[in-house]
Protein backbone atom coordinates (compact mmCIF):
# COMPACT_ATOMS: atom_id res chain seq x y z
CA UNK A 1 0.00 0.00 0.00
CA UNK A 2 1.32 3.33 -0.92
CA UNK A 3 1.80 5.75 1.79
CA UNK A 4 1.59 9.57 1.68
CA UNK A 5 3.13 12.50 3.92
CA UNK A 6 0.54 14.49 5.62
CA UNK A 7 1.38 18.00 4.70
CA UNK A 8 0.94 19.40 8.00
CA UNK A 9 2.79 16.86 10.62
CA UNK A 10 5.10 15.50 7.79
CA UNK A 11 4.04 12.23 8.76
CA UNK A 12 3.14 8.84 6.62
CA UNK A 13 -0.25 7.54 6.44
CA UNK A 14 -1.63 5.15 3.63
CA UNK A 15 -2.92 7.19 0.85
CA UNK A 16 -6.29 6.17 1.21
CA UNK A 17 -6.58 6.95 5.18
CA UNK A 18 -5.03 10.80 4.41
CA UNK A 19 -8.28 12.21 4.14
CA UNK A 20 -9.92 10.75 7.14
CA UNK A 21 -6.46 11.92 9.29
CA UNK A 22 -6.29 15.66 7.92
CA UNK A 23 -10.03 15.71 8.85
CA UNK A 24 -9.14 14.58 12.37
CA UNK A 25 -6.30 15.02 13.62
CA UNK A 26 -5.79 18.44 12.14
CA UNK A 27 -9.52 19.33 13.04
CA UNK A 28 -8.30 22.22 14.91
CA UNK A 29 -6.63 24.08 11.73
CA UNK A 30 -9.46 25.96 9.15
CA UNK A 31 -10.20 24.52 5.91
CA UNK A 32 -8.55 25.69 2.87
CA UNK A 33 -10.73 27.44 0.91
CA UNK A 34 -9.27 26.64 -2.62
CA UNK A 35 -12.07 25.02 -5.11
CA UNK A 36 -11.31 24.21 -8.94
CA UNK A 37 -13.95 24.58 -11.75
CA UNK A 38 -13.12 23.58 -15.17
CA UNK A 39 -14.14 21.03 -18.22
CA UNK A 40 -11.90 18.97 -17.05
CA UNK A 41 -12.26 18.30 -13.17
CA UNK A 42 -16.45 17.19 -13.61
CA UNK A 43 -17.51 19.76 -10.85
CA UNK A 44 -16.51 21.87 -8.31
CA UNK A 45 -13.41 19.84 -6.45
CA UNK A 46 -12.42 21.87 -2.87
CA UNK A 47 -9.01 21.36 -1.44
CA UNK A 48 -9.12 18.35 1.51
CA UNK A 49 -5.99 19.92 3.08
CA UNK A 50 -6.04 22.35 5.60
CA UNK A 51 -5.14 26.14 5.47
CA UNK A 52 -1.08 27.07 5.45
CA UNK A 53 0.03 23.94 3.49
CA UNK A 54 3.02 25.16 1.89
CA UNK A 55 5.55 24.35 -0.21
CA UNK A 56 8.50 21.66 1.25
CA UNK A 57 5.57 20.18 3.51
CA UNK A 58 4.35 16.22 3.00
CA UNK A 59 3.41 15.02 0.08
CA UNK A 60 1.87 18.05 -1.86
CA UNK A 61 3.06 21.17 -0.30
CA UNK A 62 1.72 24.33 -2.14
CA UNK A 63 -0.57 22.20 -4.40
CA UNK A 64 -4.32 21.63 -3.88
CA UNK A 65 -5.65 18.22 -4.18
CA UNK A 66 -9.21 16.99 -4.01
CA UNK A 67 -11.05 14.17 -2.10
CA UNK A 68 -9.19 10.35 -3.21
CA UNK A 69 -11.86 9.50 -5.97
CA UNK A 70 -11.67 5.53 -6.89
CA UNK A 71 -10.57 4.91 -9.49
CA UNK A 72 -8.87 8.03 -11.14
CA UNK A 73 -7.31 8.74 -7.85
CA UNK A 74 -7.04 13.04 -6.72
CA UNK A 75 -7.29 15.77 -8.97
CA UNK A 76 -4.13 18.44 -8.05
CA UNK A 77 -3.67 22.21 -9.22
CA UNK A 78 -2.37 25.31 -7.85
CA UNK A 79 -3.49 28.90 -7.70
CA UNK A 80 -3.45 29.71 -11.47
CA UNK A 81 -4.46 26.21 -13.21
CA UNK A 82 -7.74 27.44 -15.59
CA UNK A 83 -11.13 27.69 -13.25
CA UNK A 84 -8.84 27.68 -9.73
CA UNK A 85 -10.31 29.84 -7.33
CA UNK A 86 -7.27 30.22 -4.84
CA UNK A 87 -7.53 29.96 -0.78
CA UNK A 88 -8.71 33.22 1.29
CA UNK A 89 -8.83 34.08 4.33
CA UNK A 90 -11.67 36.88 4.25
CA UNK A 91 -15.08 35.64 5.38
CA UNK A 92 -17.32 35.95 2.76
CA UNK A 93 -19.45 39.64 3.26
CA UNK A 94 -22.47 40.10 2.44
CA UNK A 95 -24.28 43.23 2.06
CA UNK A 96 -26.53 44.06 4.62
CA UNK A 97 -29.43 46.56 4.72
CA UNK A 98 -28.72 49.59 3.73
CA UNK A 99 -29.72 53.11 5.74
CA UNK A 100 -31.53 55.60 4.10
CA UNK A 101 -31.19 58.95 5.50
Amino acid sequence: MNDELCPHCNEPHPATDMDQHIATAHADMPPCTATLDNEHSGGTLSCVLRAGHRKGNGEYGEWHVSARREPVGRTIWNDTADGATPHTTEPTRHPGPRSHS
